[in-house]
């Protein structure tokens, strides 16, 4: 009687499976620190490579202007965000939304640009204490469409984000007199990750500055 190829590859299989069984019987049963050895050896022969993934790190601001009066909203925030050694790329993302910021300029002119804007500044560290220039810099008094930039070889230590902001909202009893000032801005960091098929699950890692 012939065995199709996936009845011996089947087989096979059942007899590296019995073979492995029967060493680790084997290495149970050995006295002390020969069988271990030859434990750790059956395992580490079965053990997956650790697989290493770039995996980003995002930080994010989403700020949408709500208002009940005619006064503007400020916003402030300050982030301090460490960037170690592994860090491959620093990405940042920033969109603006000023509606009729162009339509207000036209009739009252550039005054409007005190009361509704975005501005983030994006320090190196100890920059700002040294009194320099940031790193990434941008100033939004109208609509500004979504942007992207990208780093490499950023330095390694304590970034500080700073934005600041002023803006309107107002809910207006006709849905098309509404307007929400709004803005994201996200900072993400590309670093590598390990992925150990032991431990982890599909989406886990462990960051290779951990290691």
């Amino acid at each position: 009687m012939k065995l199709s190829s996936s009845s011996r590859e089947m087989m096979r299989s059942q007899s590296a499976a019995i073979g492995m069984l029967l060493m680790l019987v084997i290495s149970t049963s050995s006295a002390g620190c020969l069988g271990l050895v030859m434990q750790r050896e059956i395992m580490e022969g079965i053990r997956e490579e650790p697989e290493p993934i770039d995996k980003p790190e995002q930080y994010s601001w989403d700020y949408t202007f709500e208002s009940d009066s005619f006064e503007a909203i400020q916003y402030h925030n300050e982030t301090s965000i460490f960037i170690d050694e592994t860090v491959k790329n620093l990405v940042i993302t920033f969109v603006a939304q000023f509606p009729y910021s162009t339509l207000l300029e036209e009739v009252i002119g550039n005054e409007t640009n005190e009361y509704r804007y975005v501005e983030v500044n994006v320090w190196e560290p100890g920059v700002k204490e040294a009194g320099g220039d940031p790193f990434w810099f941008v100033r939004a008094t109208e609509e500004y469409p979504i942007e992207r930039f990208e780093f490499n070889n950023v330095v390694e230590g304590n970034w500080l984000v700073e934005v600041d902001a002023r803006g309107y909202g107002w809910d207006a009893p006709l849905d098309p007199a509404d307007f929400h000032d709004h803005f994201v801005l996200t900072l993400t960091i590309i670093k590598p990750c390990i992925y150990f098929a032991e431990v982890h699950d599909e989406d886990e890692c462990t960051w290779e500055s951990e290691l």
